[in-house]
């Protein structure tokens, strides 16, 4: 008998064990998604994707492509190395890219995300200041140095 009382006792922990982990999971879940809408809303708010589009379209005269992506919505099974892949798997962040031809691949990107100090913008491994003030003459000097001007 003193076996199976042993169990009870072990099953009471366990119950209470896995309540507060799911308790926790709940609560890491909520805040991985509230950073995720931030992520959202700050790209949004800076008009990123319309900066490259319009950089596409007056310097490159639409022969670049702009592609977006964002870390959370791609294929969990896909293991080619996307963005955060570089030792921050599960690392949210969204990427907005501008690629096009020119003597060679070039490439702006403009990554966002979340670390422990907070968000970051940053152009082509750069850090800048999360303000449209700060981003657009940080993509002017980008494409400069990218054409090496």
């Amino acid at each position: 008998m003193a076996w199976r009382d042993s169990l009870a006792v072990l099953k009471e922990e366990l119950a209470g064990t896995r309540a507060e982990r799911l308790s926790q999971a709940s609560d890491e879940d909520a805040e991985i998604q509230k950073e995720r809408e931030e992520l959202s809303r700050l790209a949004d708010s800076l008009g990123v994707s319309g900066l490259l589009s319009d950089m596409n379209r007056t310097l490159l005269d639409g022969q670049g492509t702009v592609e977006k992506i964002v870390s959370w919505e791609t294929d969990e099974d896909d293991e080619d190395g996307g963005p955060g892949s570089e030792g921050e798997e599960d690392a949210d962040v969204i990427a907005l890219i501008l690629t096009w031809e020119e003597r060679g691949e070039r490439e702006l990107a403009i990554d966002l995300g979340v670390t422990d100090d907070g968000v970051y913008v940053q152009i082509n491994g750069i850090e800048i200041r999360s303000e449209r003030e700060a981003l657009e003459p940080a993509l002017l000097q980008a494409f400069r140095e990218e054409l090496e001007l």
